[in-house]
């Protein structure tokens, strides 16, 4: 069975927290919009311009997605990521090797709902998606991760997440159908198993038509 670990620090983070990772990356070719439906945009360079199919998403590169609004990448490593409505994430690094496999890829989500398909690698890598309370790193999975205020919810769908508090250094196992939250400065809740609605209604929001 796939495994991730997610560590989250508990903590109030300024919105530098997401950029800091930001400056020091080359730019490079991190994926391309495959999914779109509504107004979705992306601030590449300083400059905002809408996004479209086919459009080509840099390291260091933000996408918003507006209200109502839907957008799905497929990153250079045949990883998956989903965006609802109202989320914002921007792409402070992403590496990967002369065959296309990840090396190393980190996200910053700064609020809403993502959705990652992880794709598989057969040597040691990373993908992590960094909130303002921590950080979430997985190996391979199918996984949902949401900014809620002072708090992130996971969900898994395939695959198992460790959910480790940065304040209290205690984890909590999350198998595949499960889901936990983590407030800021305490343990981890514990496991419990989300029902078929719970899914489907992250499902929904991140599914693009």
């Amino acid at each position: 069975m796939a495994r991730g670990i997610i560590a989250l620090r508990a903590g109030s983070l300024a919105a530098a927290f997401f950029l800091a990772g930001i400056a020091g990356a080359a730019a490079g070719p991190a994926g391309s919009v495959v999914g779109v439906s509504g107004e979705c945009f992306v601030e590449s360079a300083g400059v905002r311009s809408p996004l479209a199919l086919g459009r080509a998403i840099q390291v260091g590169d933000s996408v918003d997605v507006g209200a109502g609004a839907k957008l799905k990448l497929r990153m250079t490593d045949g990883s998956v990521v989903s965006l609802a409505s109202g989320a914002h994430l921007t792409v402070a690094a992403y590496q990967t090797d002369a065959g296309g496999a990840r090396q190393s890829a980190e996200l910053s989500l700064a609020q809403g709902l993502l959705r990652a398909v992880v794709a598989p690698v057969d040597h040691p890598a990373s993908f992590e998606v960094k909130t303002a309370v921590g950080t979430a790193a997985v190996r391979s999975t199918d996984w949902f991760v949401e900014i809620q205020p002072n708090a992130t919810q996971v969900g898994v769908l395939t695959g198992s997440v460790v959910l480790t508090s940065g304040a209290t250094g205690r984890s909590v196992t999350i198998p595949a159908r499960w889901g936990a939250r983590l407030e800021a400065s305490r343990d981890p809740v514990l496991a419990r198993v989300w029902s078929t609605a719970e899914f489907q209604a992250v499902i929904d929001r991140t599914d693009v038509p």
